[in-house]
């Protein structure tokens, strides 16, 4: 699997993966270096992005279709991380999709609480590089697009007030479906725990309020405490964690913190 340590999408596959106790190759594709840019990975996923997953002649590049096609090729024991029946069928599909929704506005909370501008923008040499290495793809677009508006403005208030909107509306949501009960689908934590525990550990990380969702805060403590996710947010380079903490102190003495957002919005 070519994936990234810090990476949200490569973070979630891996626990799967832990859980099952499915043994992998993994290739660390440096994020922080440019290496997603660079022909040769570009041949293997257009977009630009990680994590990737190799298996039996097959590539997949989508984090969640990842997670689906592992616990259908690699049967737990026990009890399976997507359970049989309609209604949690249902309920998978439609809370995968909302966290794949909010994956630009959890690019712009990481971007813009927990990483310097300077430290995070993208050199005209790289953006050069992602545009040419590879097949034209619409995705890869968008996202190049995304990152010289962001090169030249940062992110905007708007874009940061959105953002806010948008974790509130679906922790709001979470936490109603929470409320009596120990995991999103019951008893048993399955691939909407993993999928949405990294969502959560990132904004939490990034100075996200969590005390109008007092029951989804209980979930994200118990998801934390099992060990396979714990293990997981703790990989990567110590540097990086240190500078969103520095960041994320850097912002609440302007003022600026994400909280200061929320509580002016909400």
């Amino acid at each position: 699997m070519l994936n990234f340590s810090q990476s949200s999408c490569s973070q979630k596959v891996r626990i799967l993966l832990s859980e099952k106790g499915v043994d992998y190759h993994s290739h660390e594709i440096d994020l922080t270096k440019a290496e997603h840019i660079r022909p040769w990975f570009l041949g293997i996923n257009s977009r630009g992005v990680v994590p990737v997953l190799a298996h039996d002649g097959d590539v997949y590049v989508e984090s969640n279709d990842i997670l689906r096609y592992i616990d259908k090729t690699f049967p737990s024991t026990g009890f399976s991380w997507i359970p049989d029946g309609d209604e949690n069928q249902k309920l998978v599909d439609k809370l995968l999709q909302l966290e794949d929704d909010l994956h630009d506005d959890l690019r712009v909370v990481t971007m813009g609480f927990l990483v310097p501008h300077k430290a995070a923008k993208k050199t005209d040499a790289e953006l050069e590089a992602y545009a040419r290495n590879g097949l034209d793809d619409p995705y890869r677009a968008k996202q190049i697009a995304w990152w010289r508006a962001f090169g030249e403005h940062g992110i905007t208030t708007t874009q940061a007030e959105e953002a806010v909107v948008n974790f509130h509306h679906a922790f709001s949501e979470l936490n109603a479906i929470v409320k009596d009960r120990n995991w999103l689908l019951g008893d048993s934590p399955t691939v909407l725990d993993i999928a949405w525990f990294i969502t959560l550990h990132r904004v939490i990380s990034a100075g996200f309020p969590m005390g109008n969702y007092p029951a989804l805060n209980c979930l994200y403590k118990r998801m934390k405490a099992r060990p396979s996710f714990h293990k997981e947010i703790k990989k990567g380079p110590v540097f990086i964690q240190v500078v969103g903490v520095v960041y994320r102190f850097f912002r609440r003495l302007k003022g600026t913190s994400l909280k200061a957002v929320y509580r002016r919005l909400l």
